[in-house]
């Protein structure tokens, strides 16, 4: 750049635009990169309150050892987060194409396309990441198993805490179109809302919990999940009100999508009445592992052809390709 740096600064004489300073594009990648940096600092606070209130407060509210209770931070700080990964993974591929294409949009002013792509990505998230985080959640024990060996609690804390994956990534991609719409102050107020909400609920769910005869980490996971589901209703009720956004496709979409996902889950109930959920053996627990993920894939995607929500999501298009299959 410094070699050429007399060409960058050529202005070609044809063509009538003007020359944008360097000035203006620092402005410009600053303006963009602020949202990001926020998002990912808000994320971080989630795990700074656990590690400032989740030993502590197991130890004196649920009578763990200072073992245990360390045991469990670091399941839901490290190990539980890499399977959330799997689900995030899903949505940062949804949202890296969703905003070029969004941002045209944006940039036309054709409020019916910006209301048909919000939806079907909601629509292709719900679709990709809800039966996954549901299959997940009923392997725990084989997959934790498969990773980390037995645990006396890695299974249950991975059970209840991929849904954590599954609000993060949606929110993540919500936040992600109100960035596109330029609404700054609804990116801030929903992740400070969030954070909020997980300070002041932490240590009184694990409480809550833990009189119930409950394990106390379930608090912390559930004041996780209701920080990132009100960040999530902010962002949706701003879309809808301010942006006229319409989610009636999404909603009929997100409920069979949920139905599919209970009856996927109702047949690997079945078939865990034949086929043992979980062994002692890594190796056989892998095959455990595809035999009902296989099984659940069949399951959920044929309740979907069925009900036509694939096409109601993609189009008519696919249902040529889905006709091919079937064949």
């Amino acid at each position: 750049m410094k070699k050429n740096s007399k060409k960058f600064n050529e202005k070609i004489r044809s063509v009538n635009e003007p020359i944008i300073t360097n000035k203006t594009i620092f402005k410009k990648i600053i303006i963009y990169a602020v949202p990001f940096i926020m998002i990912d600092i808000f994320k971080s606070l989630y795990n700074y309150v656990d590690m400032v209130t989740v030993v502590k407060g197991l130890v004196n509210i649920a009578n763990f050892s200072t073992v245990e209770a360390e045991t469990v931070m670091s399941m839901l700080s490290t190990w539980g987060s890499k399977f959330n990964m799997i689900i995030l993974s899903i949505s940062s591929g949804v949202i890296v194409s969703l905003i070029p294409n969004l941002t045209q949009s944006v940039v036309k002013k054709d409020k019916k396309d910006i209301n048909n792509k919000v939806n079907q990505t909601l629509s292709i998230l719900f679709l990709l990441m809800i039966p996954m985080t549901f299959g997940i959640s009923f392997l725990a024990e084989p997959i934790w198993n498969v990773f980390y060996g037995s645990s006396k609690f890695g299974p249950n804390i991975l059970a209840f805490y991929i849904f954590v994956g599954l609000c993060s990534g949606l929110f993540t991609a919500l936040v992600s179109i109100v960035q596109v719409l330029k609404d700054y102050k609804c990116v801030f107020f929903s992740l400070l809302a969030g954070v909020l909400v997980k300070i002041c609920f932490n240590t009184s769910l694990m409480r809550g919990f833990s009189n119930l005869g409950l394990p106390a980490y379930y608090g912390v996971i559930t004041a996780t999940l209701l920080g990132y589901l009100v960040s999530l209703v902010i962002c949706l009720v701003v879309l809808a009100s301010k942006y006229k956004i319409n989610f009636e496709d999404s909603v009929k979409n997100f409920v069979d999508i949920l139905c599919a996902s209970f009856f996927m889950i109702i047949v690997l109930f079945v078939i865990n009445l034949f086929v043992p959920i979980c062994v002692e053996s890594r190796f056989m627990n892998i095959f455990i592992i595809l035999l009902y993920a296989v099984v659940g894939a069949l399951v959920y995607f044929v309740f979907l052809i069925k009900t036509k929500t694939i096409s109601n999501i993609f189009g008519g298009k696919i249902d040529k390709y889905i006709k091919k299959l079937v064949k």
